[in-house]
């Protein structure tokens, strides 16, 4: 009978990451105010709205509404028109950053947000499948020599290495981040009409592995090690030519999760055919060379990595920043200690 053995795995983000339920915000459905984007619960907004029935009313003409003027107006605009107050409204608040939005660009005219995948009690978290993919393709590249592992059947090692959900994070944890793309031909990165809700950068996320058989808990043993070896692949391969300054130096078994963090973070680079893909995709949306860096914004953060005090961010983070504590991340990077259970 093969033995069943445990392991702690502790996530650190080093940057924004985004884990997405496949939903969004839409510009009606949350209020800025206060410094703060408040996603309020509509059932209790709908209920308290239903004690004035004028006010109910106007509020459902104004969900239905196609007309331009009301069509462009914000939730938080038309409750103040209506003179409805209260926002005692059950839901939660993200805290303004400051890195939402390019300059010049008013905070409460957002696109829709993109939500981060929350559990049934409304706490966000990560599923297992997004940090297992993470580890998949760090195996893939380093311990199988490029070569499809067994999947399927009694054979399959994937089915051997059994990732939890991750424990639940506060709401606190959330910050609202904007995509940007950084083409190194160009001299600063691009904003993009993209904005999600992410964990900020050194959010403590942590998971329990379980591993069936010898195989699979060297696997997780050497993961560090790997996970190393993956890395100095994807700086040589792609990281090499950004630009030092957009570059995060410190780290400690680096991976990268979630949408956002770009192809070279995903990739079997033993089968991926760039010259395919190019063929496949569309003139207009074909990727030149290997493709632009994945970056976005928040706060910067200062942490201790082995005794010493980094910073997550480079001191010079681009003309474009609308804060001095406001820095460039690349999205999706953490890392990582794993450690089996009797050790712990």
């Amino acid at each position: 009978m093969q033995q069943y053995r445990e392991f702690q795995f502790i996530l650190r983000t080093l940057a924004p990451v985004f884990i997405g339920n496949g939903e969004t915000y839409k510009q009606r459905e949350y209020i800025y105010e206060n410094n703060k984007y408040y996603f309020p619960n509509f059932v209790t907004l709908y209920q308290k709205l239903a004690a004035k029935p004028r006010q109910q009313e106007a509020f459902e003409n104004y969900l239905m509404s196609s007309r331009r003027q009301e069509k462009n107006e914000r939730l938080g605009e038309f409750l103040r028109r209506i003179d409805f107050t209260d926002r005692d409204l059950g839901g939660y608040a993200i805290e303004r950053t400051g890195a939402e939005v390019d300059v010049g660009i008013d905070l409460d005219r957002l696109n829709e947000i993109a939500k981060f995948i929350k559990d049934p009690q409304g706490q966000p978290y990560i599923p297992g499948s997004s940090l297992k993919g993470a580890i998949r393709t760090i195996l893939l590249n380093t311990r199988f020599g490029y070569e499809e592992p067994h999947w399927g059947g009694k054979d399959d090692i994937c089915h051997n290495i059994r990732v939890s959900d991750s424990e639940p994070l506060a709401l606190s944890s959330l910050i609202i981040a904007k995509k940007w793309d950084y083409n190194k031909r160009k001299p600063d990165p691009n904003p993009l009409p993209l904005t999600r809700e992410c964990l900020k950068p050194f959010t403590k996320v942590t998971f329990t592995i379980t591993t069936v058989g010898d195989e699979a808990a060297d696997l997780i043993n050497g993961l560090s090690k790997a996970a190393d070896g993956f890395y100095k692949q994807y700086e040589a391969r792609f990281l090499k030519d950004l630009n030092s300054k957009y570059r995060q130096h410190g780290y400690n078994h680096p991976i990268y999760l979630g949408g956002g963090s770009g192809l070279w973070t995903k990739a079997n680079y033993g089968k991926i055919d760039l010259d395919r893909i190019r063929a496949d995709t569309p003139r207009r949306m074909k990727m030149k060379g290997n493709g632009v860096f994945k970056l976005t914004k928040a706060k910067r953060v200062a942490y201790k990595l082995r005794s010493v005090k980094q910073n997550l961010v480079a001191e010079n983070s681009g003309k474009r920043d609308t804060e001095a504590n406001i820095g460039f991340y690349e999205m999706g990077r953490c890392c990582f200690s794993v450690k089996e259970k009797s050790d712990v």
